[in-house]
């Protein structure tokens, strides 16, 4: 990226982040608070399990203080319902019922202009607290900074290290009663990033360590079926029937979506066995990189059958229980799939981007910082760029298959189908065991046992068997000696640290991010623009700003979710567009929002396992994947929502005609086809 370029980019940012309004005192603040007291009340650390007696719990009765105080008696009304309805999303989520006989529960919380505090007794007497400062403009900071330094120097990892820091700074500074000003705030604020947010919730949080284990066995695989030969006979094999660089492009997204049931094995699965058969077809990494990421999340998150719709039902079905169908009877928990179905017309951020992968690959175009990309590989054969540091984990010398080695496709076929197999035989053996449900067709049958999966620990036992199986067929067939396999399997590992890196430190911006309540102060910021034909193009946005600034996709869902059934549901029976409508177009909004966010975000997991499975530069992916999501998006958003709000979510089809055609024009008129340009050699190389 030239210098002009960075600096453009970053002076964007810097905008953005002075054009964020602060959240007003009579609705923002407000939904401010409450998001707060709803994390603490659904969150490990809820008093409400003490209260749960023969499966029932006691209704929440809240009192609400603010400071300046709420005037308006309505508006008080309607936020103790808001509150009250907590107790029974709790209940709901747990598989309990709120008892209105017995006495209520009350629930007091406080608000200044600095923080807030929130209280429930106990059945022992004492009082459980949650005290937390509110959400400031400073929420951004460490977001910004990260993408800013980032794009400055061109070093993600410093970038990710000064944000984490800035980050724990301003939560040290930020804290309720404490005002220990800047200097002061830092020993405590590395402190906090270090030991709490680094060491307890990153490199001690189980699940991450099992995707670190999964990474480290998958990578280790890859490197024993490199040398082993495996790799080179299944090339070979494929080669057979990709002709060009076209051929090789289809062939990686036909894989990416093959490999619909998780997002996290579509990109290190995808880019580690498509990247040599790209490589000998001139087809750049970075273009690797963006269709491995286009098919990952995008993939996971409209699938049936996956890892994210059991994630995505959970953060909607207890409001769900809360609002009625359009012939006013009441929608219940076990409608959330049904609803998920319902949405489906209204993921335009999915649908787009994967019929613009297939447009961009047919019609042979490309703009932007991909075409350069695109140029210099058809033209000078060069996947990388030089001087590109791209992610990756086997050193290419201890990679090379050994003289007298046949080449044999089975011994990469057999671990990588072990690997899928294996992962959906374990996810739905962990469904089997936990699910009690009764027998009510395949498909429901088989969408439960994956909602009670554990995919982590599915992934990590399917990445151990892979591994053995690929020294097994190693060993039996004489290709490699234990010696081999054992500096092999080691080489498959050296290169990963900076890669685990970024990934733990951008894990643990995340954390950061939610100390601080940088989606909180996102959603209460936007809130008062929340009208009903302003609704799902803005949740749209929204989601995917927090998903951009916090690189999780999940933790957005889980913020907007919960608190958009019953208000886009309540705004489209106030104004006549619908109750129910209202509800799937913000639904749809918000999963379409979060997805696209994380997928373009340089700080999201996903974004990093792209990189590493194509051994590409981070920056160089992001760089030329951002102006692809971001024309996907203002497609969604012309063609999609706006129309949807417009004219009526009904015409659904030609919205969705609408957006191709827009996408397909715009390649036509503005994409160049990367093989027939020449420009000067020497400009490709920089």
């Amino acid at each position: 990226m030239r210098r002009r370029t960075r600096l453009l980019v970053v002076a964007g940012f810097l905008l953005l982040f002075a054009a964020v309004p602060e959240p007003d005192a009579t609705t923002g603040v407000p939904c401010l608070v409450r998001l707060r007291v709803r994390e603490w009340l659904l969150g490990d650390d809820s008093p409400l399990p003490q209260w749960l007696a023969a499966g029932s719990l006691p209704p929440l009765r809240a009192e609400v203080r603010h400071s300046p105080p709420i005037e308006a008696a309505a508006a008080r009304a309607a936020l103790a319902a808001d509150y009250a309805r907590i107790g029974l999303e709790w209940a709901t989520a747990h598989g309990a019922t709120v008892d209105a006989t017995r006495p209520p529960l009350p629930l007091e919380v406080w608000a200044g202009e600095r923080g807030q505090r929130a209280a429930v007794p106990l059945p022992d007497g004492s009082l459980a607290q949650s005290e937390r400062p509110l959400a400031s403009r400073w929420s951004l900071l460490p977001a910004t900074m990260a993408i800013v330094v980032a794009v400055l120097t061109q070093r993600v990892l410093l970038a990710l290290l000064l944000a984490c820091l800035a980050g724990g700074i301003t939560v040290v500074a930020t804290a309720v009663g404490q005002a220990p000003g800047l200097l002061a705030a830092v020993p405590g604020g590395a402190a906090h990033f270090l030991t709490d947010a680094l060491l307890r919730r990153s490199l001690g949080e189980d699940f991450y360590l099992r995707i670190t284990a999964f990474v480290v066995f998958l990578f280790m695989t890859v490197g024993v079926i490199t040398r082993n030969g495996g790799i080179t006979g299944l090339v070979g094999r494929l080669q057979r029937r990709v002709t060009g660089a076209l051929s090789a492009q289809l062939a990686a997204f036909a894989s990416g979506l093959a490999v619909f049931f998780d997002d996290y094995t579509n990109c290190l699965l995808v880019g580690t066995t498509m990247r040599p058969l790209t490589d000998q077809n001139r087809v750049s990494r970075e273009k690797l990189a963006w269709l491995v990421d286009t098919t990952a999340a995008p993939v996971a998150g409209i699938s049936v059958f996956s890892t994210w719709v059991a994630y995505e039902m959970s953060q909607y079905r207890a409001p769900l229980a809360l609002v009625t169908r359009p012939d006013g009877t009441l929608y219940t928990a076990n409608d959330a799939f049904a609803v998920f179905l319902a949405t489906m017309p209204f993921r335009f951020y999915c649908l787009f981007s994967l019929l613009f992968v297939l447009l961009v690959i047919v019609l042979r175009r490309d703009f932007g910082p991909m075409l350069t990309a695109e140029r210099r590989a058809r033209q000078l054969g060069q996947p990388l760029a030089e001087g590109a540091r791209p992610l990756q984990a086997l050193d290419e010398r201890l990679a090379a298959v050994p003289a007298g080695v046949p080449p044999r496709a089975r011994n990469a076929v057999l671990p990588l189908l072990v690997l899928v197999v294996g992962t959906l035989g374990i996810m739905l053996a962990q469904g089997m065991l936990a699910a009690t449900e009764a027998w009510t067709g395949p498909g429901e049958w088989l969408r439960t046992r994956l909602a009670h999966a554990r995919s982590d620990e599915a992934l990590l036992g399917a990445a151990v068997a892979a591994f053995v199986v690929a020294l097994v067929l190693s060993r039996r067939q004489r290709l490699l000696s234990w010696r081999e396999l054992l500096q092999t399997s080691l080489a498959a590992t050296r290169s990963l640290g900076l890669a685990f890196g970024i990934l733990f430190l951008a894990w643990s911006l995340g954390h950061l991010c939610s100390d601080l309540g940088t989606g909180f102060y996102l959603t209460a910021a936007a809130r008062s623009a929340m009208h009903a034909a302003l609704l799902p193009p803005l949740l749209f946005v929204l989601s995917g700003a927090i998903a951009f600034a916090t690189g999780t996709s999940f933790g957005t869902m889980a913020i907007l979710l919960p608190n958009v059934v019953l208000l886009a549901h309540q705004l489209g029976t106030d104004s006549g567009f619908g109750g129910t409508a209202l509800m799937l177009l913000a639904i749809g909004a918000v999963l379409e929002g979060a997805i696209f966010g994380d997928h373009c975000s340089p700080i999201s997991d996903t974004t990093v396992l792209s990189c590493l499975g194509c051994r590409c530069d981070l920056l160089a992916h992001v760089t030329t994947q951002l102006p692809y999501a971001l024309l996907v998006m203002a497609t969604s958003l012309a063609c999609g929502y706006l129309p949807a709000v417009l004219f009526g979510p009904q015409h659904w089809p030609w919205y969705l005609l609408l957006g191709g055609t827009v996408l397909a024009l715009v390649l036509l008129r503005f994409g160049r086809d990367a093989g027939r340009a020449r420009p000067d050699a020497d400009r490709l190389r920089t």
